[in-house]
């Protein structure tokens, strides 16, 4: 592939949020073009094309991860379809990017990895809130001292989800429930922050007694050197997109820290009486994300968030799953089964 080209993109799925964001990012992008749509669904796939421009839909997954013309896929499906169909697509040599959390435990996405090494393709978690501006201002902030050393880190992304319906996020075996929606933002930001890995989890949740899913999930990391983490995510409170990083000099804090699309977002520091916010330029974190990634599929760039990073990101949300079952602290190691 030369940069003169741009990465032909299959799209696994009609998810909203591939509807609402990834399509629209691809098609403003400078490096990526649609290319082909499937759906179990014959009718929404050919809906879709027509609706988006793409060049061509198929009836079925494996129709598009075979067609020679597809460069890179990306997988929005259910969460217990992200490894299956990640792998099917590395091995019939398409770059992949999954959505997150990128699978069902760290297993999954160590095969995940295996396959897309093995054919020699890139594999990135689509954790788009990472390439927005504010992410990375912030995260100069915190490493230039701005706060001093950051001792705890608060992260939280909750809102209200009505009960009910076919959603897959109500189906356990589907990997429903709050932490695999959006705890893992948080459990990623927090990592991010501190930039090392957590050494043990405690979690607990308040399971729906119908479903069996996590409505609402708090969990607590303790990273080296004494630091720790407040994670919280929730499908029945109110609306928190939120990342706190306290320091010995001050607080960093950003208000949509996962969800800052047509926001105009601000990063804020508060050193004893004064505040002082910060404006970060609007952007298109999904677009960033997509055209990160093309360069990736074009010339070769090194990917900012390599697989690697999502199998670190699955061992503490394992981990977290273990410790709500068992009622205790779990250790994690890196790069082991949790």
């Amino acid at each position: 592939m030369t940069m003169d080209r741009k990465v032909r993109w299959g799209i696994l799925g009609c998810a909203s949020i591939a509807g609402k964001a990834l399509i629209p990012a691809i098609i403003g992008s400078r490096n990526g073009v649609l290319h082909s749509i499937a759906s179990r669904d014959a009718d929404r796939a050919s809906e879709w094309a027509a609706k988006f421009g793409f060049t061509r839909s198929h009836r079925d997954y494996l129709s598009l991860v075979e067609d020679p013309e597809v460069d890179a896929v990306y997988n929005p499906l259910p969460n217990d379809l992200h490894a299956e169909w990640s792998i099917r697509a590395a091995r019939a040599g398409k770059h992949v990017l999954c959505e997150k959390p990128m699978a069902m435990n760290a297993a999954e996405v160590r095969d995940m990895i295996a396959a897309a090494e093995g054919s020699g393709v890139l594999l990135m978690e689509a954790f788009m809130y990472r390439f927005h501006p504010q992410i990375d201002q912030a995260l100069e902030l915190v490493r230039s001292g701005a706060v001093g050393e950051v001792r705890s880190v608060k992260s939280s992304f909750t809102f209200q989800f009505a009960l009910g319906g076919e959603n897959y996020r109500w189906f356990p075996g589907m990997g429903g429930g709050a932490l695999y929606d959006v705890g893992c933002y948080t459990i990623s930001a927090a990592r991010l922050v501190f930039a090392d890995e957590p050494l043990t989890v405690f979690a607990r949740a308040r399971l729906d007694p119908g479903t069996g899913v996590d409505m609402t999930t708090a969990v607590l990391l303790e990273f080296p050197g004494g630091r720790f983490a407040m994670c919280d995510c929730s499908f029945e409170s109110h609306f928190q997109s939120r990342l706190l990083a306290v320091g010995t000099e001050g607080t960093l804090y950003l208000d949509r820290a996962f969800s800052a699309k047509d926001f105009e977002a601000r990063v804020q520091i508060i050193r004893g009486e004064r505040s002082e916010a910060l404006a970060v330029p609007q952007a298109d974190m999904f677009a960033l994300m997509v055209e990160h990634f093309g360069d990736g599929v074009l010339a070769g760039t090194p990917l900012r968030y390599p697989a690697s990073d999502a199998e670190k990101n699955m061992l503490a949300i394992d981990a977290a799953i273990d410790s709500i079952r068992t009622g205790h602290p779990v250790k994690v190691r890196p790069g082991e089964p949790a």
